[in-house]
């Protein structure tokens, strides 16, 4: 099923974790610190630094003993585990109340604590303070909610902009932010709200609690000129840096109060019920001279390490850019923080960094090295996809030990995980459409299961203010197919996709040309903003094939494809290319004139061949391949290959679409071929005796004759079974064809060898062979790898034997046929010896020989 595939991510040791799933039967999760989660009661594990005896303190409450000054439960009790003393404890917790959480330090007594776990809690013999919530009663769920506080700072100018250097006006008073920009604002909130929790298994609620402070406010100073009364006397934007810019979010960070939004405050302060979560967002506008332009910025977060000290995590950033994915990224940012500060903050215990990078580590030189000791780098594609797949590796049991935030129950009556009816919540069954009182609303696919089979990422990264509307692939909850191609969604690889998963065996011309596709099933289709696209994609041993075709108003397109399966950060088998539309400013410059220009992304171009045509209905198809072997960074043999495949594309104005769900990888496999695949276009002719080919009788000096070839007559004879050459040395040379006119028993045999290689048998470099294995069989051996497999043979009289190099390809024709192709292995290497192979006991007789370079 397509929501298990992010389960690959994390190898997992010993038994599964329970992952996604209601409160009806207990939480387990084996190798971690709290093995399981009832109703009443949680199972503990751990290690002490010496023997001590089993000891647990713990206490019911909402309000953890590190927050800042706040009023916290100090009723504790004490439990106790089996008698003795060890290093090794586990201790049951029993007796609980269903849905609550508690908090519990462990007695270590061995173990000196560090400050800063003294600032969470350690003291007297006692660990650090952790947390745990019980499941729900009956009929319900427990979750976490995380309260955010967020403040919206929608009309901030940069009043200096709108003044010359005369200290005239030079732009009209800019127009307040409007309700329907503002709500739109709140919508991505809740887009991101509902990415959190549906992809941690409906198990934690990000609570986006929104505070708007609409005042008119100045980005940096007042213009010391007389300015418009408009502008005069408005206070400066909390968020400004005291210049222009300050990366990575713009601004500077303040601490939000609730209670009173307006006020610019550094120092800590005290909540009632505290907020471990904060976003700051000025709308921060310029006059670039023809317009109020928002500033854009990345973001800027500091995680939770502060909240003992009253300040909470905080994440900062302008209102330019993509909401929605802005308070994704920044917000896991902190949440990944109230991981480290809830869970052990160990390889297989944390809220994975949403920059992947792949586990690594060089040593350099001076003998230091850089390293990254935990793979941030899933099976994944790029920004939302890295979080999905991470955060969805998490165990319910993980959830449920956050720290921070505030435990709650809601109602499940069907005990599938997914709450019923709650308009607080980000989604529930009353909105997806599912059946509150049926698990599987389908009859077939649970209902938690079934929504957690999209990724929820509503679109590529855009500006909001441009942004259409969500490309969320949503499952249809009473139909076990969601898609409609046949294959119910249980057991659907890509259930919310309609094509198949397959990359069919066809060698493609790489001309521009599509009709040679028509038969060739799609991979995926596109028809969004005006834009219309599809993708093909076949293989064969030459490479990987692609045919994208496009039309409308579409301005790049970015292609990420990775070969290794690991995803798009693994720096293994990764490449990719974007492409830029010419046609509305004139093809792009250099030898192939195209209608799109194409550079690298994601990686490296190796060898990759490509052609654009614009067709008939002004549609671009562009045709690539990207090479088995050779040049390129991929090899493979055969079928059974997986390559994923991913497309974003941008329109003239910015807005950006997928094919596919927003940056998913398309994983598909390549399909066996069956019956003999034919010649591709393109063989050369046999080369006649005509210049500037070399024609080469016998008796020339140009031959050496090795091993058993010797002269006799008008020709070259070869007896015996001990393989020898016949040499011709050429000057270094990247393409090549030898032609030879050859009588033989068996095994005819024309070869090229590269300067390095000392030893000229049939086992190195170039090799074509006819009548090959006691002449059953001709075949290419190149580099030691036998290629193709025809029923040509050697009969009685001469037959007319060809080995070419040419554009990338190694071709053999008999008798000015061509029987067999390949890539070459090793397209730019030089070969310096062209040669005919006799022996085993062939009776080789070589009557001409020609050569064109």
């Amino acid at each position: 099923m397509f929501a298990a595939l992010a389960l690959i991510a994390v190898a997992q040791i010993g038994p599964a974790p329970s992952q996604h799933v209601g409160d009806l039967q207990p939480l387990s999760d084996p190798m971690r610190p709290v093995t399981e989660i009832t109703r009443t009661s949680f199972t503990l594990q751990y290690f002490t630094v010496t023997p001590c005896e089993t000891r647990v303190e713990l206490r019911a409450g909402d309000i953890p003993r590190t927050a800042y000054k706040a009023v916290w439960d100090q009723k504790v009790a004490i439990v106790k585990g089996s008698t003795g003393k060890q290093t090794l404890h586990t201790l049951t917790l029993k007796n609980l109340r269903p849905g609550q959480r508690y908090f519990y330090r462990i007695w270590d007594p061995g173990a000196k604590p560090t400050d800063q776990e003294k600032l969470w809690g350690a003291s007297d013999g006692w660990r650090r303070e952790y947390a745990v919530s019980t499941q729900a009663p009956k009929g319900e769920k427990t979750i976490v909610r995380i309260p955010v506080k967020v403040l919206l700072m929608p009309n901030v100018i940069n009043v200096e902009s709108a003044y010359g250097d005369n200290g005239a006006a030079i732009a009209p008073n800019p127009e307040p932010i409007s309700l329907a920009d503002l709500n739109k604002v709140k919508e991505e909130f809740a887009t991101s709200a509902r990415f959190f929790w549906v992809n941690s298994g409906m198990r934690l609620w990000v609570d986006y609690q929104i505070f708007v402070d609409d005042r008119w406010q100045r980005w940096g100073p007042e213009p010391t000129k007389k300015i418009d009364k408009f502008y005069k006397g408005w206070p400066v934007c909390r968020s400004y840096p005291g210049e222009d810019f300050r990366a990575p979010g713009g601004g500077e960070f303040t601490i939000v109060d609730t209670k009173n939004i307006q006020k610019v405050n550094k120092s800590p302060i005290v909540e009632t019920k505290p907020y471990s979560g904060q976003i700051e967002v000025a709308f921060v506008r310029k006059w670039d001279g023809a317009k109020w332009q928002f500033y854009t910025s990345g973001g800027g977060t500091f995680g939770v390490d502060q909240f003992p000290n009253g300040i909470p995590g905080r994440s900062q950033y302008l209102g330019g850019g993509d909401f929605a994915w802005l308070a994704t990224h920044e917000f896991h940012h902190d949440l990944e923080s109230h991981g480290e500060f809830s869970l052990s903050n160990r390889e297989d215990e944390r809220i994975v960094f949403n920059h992947p990078a792949p586990r690594f580590r060089k040593v350099k030189n001076d003998g230091s090295a850089d390293e990254n000791a935990w793979n941030t780098a899933g099976r994944s594609g790029e920004h939302w996809q890295t979080m999905w797949v991470w955060d969805r590796t998490l165990s319910d049991a993980q959830w449920l030990r956050m720290y921070f935030g505030y435990t709650e129950t809601v109602k499940d009556a069907d005990g599938d995980g997914f709450p019923d009816s709650d308009p607080r919540l980000p989604l529930d069954e009353k909105r997806f459409g599912s059946n509150s009182q049926k698990p599987q609303s389908d009859g077939v696919t649970p209902d938690l299961q079934k929504v957690m089979l999209s990724t929820w990422a509503p679109a590529p990264l855009q500006t909001t203010w441009i942004k259409q509307a969500a490309q969320t692939a949503i499952p249809n909850p009473t139909k076990p197919d969601s898609d409609g191609d046949g294959i119910p969604d249980i057991s659907d690889p890509y259930p919310l996709i309609p094509y198949a998963p397959f990359i069919y065996p066809m060698h493609a011309a790489i001309d521009g040309d599509p009709s040679e596709w028509k038969d060739i099933p799609l991979a995926g289709k596109m028809n969004r903003g005006g834009i219309q696209a599809t993708y093909q994609q076949t293989h064969d041993e030459a490479g990987y094939y692609g045919l994208l075709t496009l039309k409308g108003p579409w301005r790049r397109v970015q292609a990420t494809f990775d070969g290794e399966g690991k995803g798009v950060y693994s720096n293994e088998g990764v490449q990719g290319f974007e492409l830029t539309n010419r046609t509305s400013t004139g093809p792009a410059p250099g030898p192939n004139n195209s209608i799109v220009d194409i550079r690298p992304y994601m990686g490296q171009t190796k060898g990759l061949k490509w052609k654009a045509k614009k067709l008939a209905d002004d549609s671009i198809a562009i045709e690539f391949m990207w090479p088995d072997r050779g040049e390129g960074i991929w090899f493979w043999t055969g079928a059974g290959r997986e390559i994923g495949s991913c497309f974003t594309i941008y329109d003239n104005d910015g807005r950006t679409s997928s094919i596919w769900e927003p940056y998913q990888v398309f994983y598909s496999l390549m399909l066996e071929a069956h019956g003999k695949e034919p010649i591709p276009n393109g063989a050369p002719k046999e080369i006649a005796p005509l210049a500037p080919v070399e024609v080469i009788k016998p008796g020339s000096d140009r031959v050496k004759l090795g091993g058993k070839w010797k002269l006799e007559g008008d020709a070259y004879h070869c007896d015996g079974g001990d393989e020898s050459a016949l040499i011709v040395p050429i000057p270094k040379s990247a393409e090549f064809d030898l032609f030879a006119i050859v009588e033989a028993k068996s095994d005819g045999v024309l070869a090229a060898f590269l300067p390095n290689t000392k030893k000229t048998d049939a086992g190195s470099d170039y090799i074509g062979f006819v009548g090959g294995y006691g002449n059953t069989t001709t075949r290419l051996r190149l580099f030691g790898r036998e290629v193709g497999d025809e029923a040509v043979v050697m009969t009685p009289g001469p037959h007319r034997l060809q080995l070419s190099r040419r554009e990338g390809s190694i071709w053999l024709l008999v008798d000015n046929k061509p029987v067999l192709w390949a890539p070459d292995p090793n397209p730019k290497s030089m070969v310096d010896r062209l040669a005919i192979l006799g022996g085993y006991d062939g009776r080789q007789v070589v009557r001409e020989i020609r050569i064109k370079l």
